[in-house]
C-alpha cells in the first residue's frame, strides 16, 4: 500500500493530539451520561489501544511499526450508535500519517433467540494525503451465543476500495467469521479467532487480487483493561496490494476502556 513521506515523530504527535482530544471529550461525556440516562440521552464510551503493529485484514498498515489507536462512541437505547475511530497509519498516501474514521449504525437482538445483529456505515479517511484514498464500507454483522462460545459472521461492501488513486472504481467485499471461547485457566481469559476472504470486482481490468486472511489469539480481560497476543496472517496477497514483508505478524496489544 501507499507509504507516507512524513517523519515518524510527526505521525505519532498528530495521533497523540487527536487521541488526547477524544479523551478530553469523553471525560465530561461520562458525567453527562450519568445525569441524562433517564432522559434517554444514551451512553458515551471510548477505548485507547496500544499495539505492536496495526493489522488490517492480515496486512500491516503501519509498516510493521507500533499502533496508537482510539475510539469514541455514543450509543442510544434504541440501538442507534455513532462515533469516530482514529489511528496512526502508513497507508493513506504521501504526506499522510493519520486515519480518522467516522461511523454510524444500528444494533440489536432478535428477541430471546441469542441472535444479535449490527448494520452500519464506516468511512475511511486519510486527511493528510495528497492522493484520493478515502472510501466507505457498509456492513452487516450477525452474532450468536452458543453455550459459552460467541460466534459471528459479517459482510463488508465497498463501492471503491481505497479510493480513486489505489484501485480505481473497484468494488470489494469482505466476508468473515469470528469465534471466541473462555478458557478454564482463569477468569477473563479467552481464545478467539477470525477467518475472512477479501474479494475484488475484476471488471475494471484488475488482476486477481482476492486473498484470505485470518487471526488467532489469547486475551485476558480485567474491568477496563484487556491484554491480547495474536497472530495475524493472509494467503494469496499480491504485491499490488501489499509488500510481502507487510503480510502477517504477531501482535501484542493492550486496550483501555472508559
Amino acid at each position: 500500500m501507499y507509504k507516507p513521506g512524513a517523519a515518524k515523530l510527526k505521525k505519532y504527535l498528530a495521533v497523540c493530539a487527536l487521541l488526547a482530544f477524544s479523551t478530553a471529550l469523553s471525560a465530561p461525556a461520562s458525567a453527562q451520561k450519568e445525569g441524562s440516562e433517564e432522559g434517554g440521552f444514551g451512553s458515551l464510551s471510548g477505548k485507547l489501544k496500544l499495539a505492536s503493529n496495526y493489522m488490517y485484514r492480515g496486512l500491516s498498515v503501519s509498516d510493521d511499526g507500533p499502533q496508537l489507536q482510539g475510539s469514541f462512541t455514543w450509543a442510544h437505547d434504541s440501538g442507534f450508535y455513532a462515533g469516530v475511530w482514529a489511528s496512526n497509519t502508513s497507508a493513506g498516501g504521501e504526506g499522510n500519517s493519520v486515519e480518522i474514521d467516522p461511523f454510524v449504525g444500528f444494533a440489536g437482538t432478535v428477541g430471546d433467540s441469542g441472535v444479535g445483529y449490527d448494520i452500519g456505515f464506516w468511512y475511511y479517511s486519510f486527511p493528510g494525503s495528497v492522493a484520493d484514498l478515502d472510501y466507505w464500507e457498509v456492513y452487516g454483522i450477525l452474532s450468536y451465543t452458543l453455550g459459552e462460545a460467541d460466534l459471528g459472521a459479517s459482510v463488508w461492501y465497498a463501492n471503491n476500495y481505497f479510493g480513486d488513486d489505489f484501485f480505481p472504481d473497484t468494488p470489494s467485499y469482505a466476508l468473515q467469521t469470528t469465534a471466541s471461547y473462555p478458557l478454564p485457566i482463569g477468569e477473563g481469559v479467552s481464545v478467539s479467532g477470525k477467518l475472512g476472504r477479501q474479494i475484488f470486482d475484476e471488471s475494471a481490468a484488475l488482476t486477481a487480487q482476492d486473498y484470505t486472511y485470518y487471526d488467532i489469539g489469547v486475551s485476558k480481560a480485567w474491568d477496563a483493561v484487556t491484554l491480547d497476543l495474536r497472530w495475524h496472517d493472509a494467503d494469496g496477497v499480491k504485491p499490488d496490494l501489499a509488500a510481502p514483508e507487510n503480510v502477517g505478524s504477531l501482535v501484542a496489544s493492550i486496550v483501555f476502556s472508559f
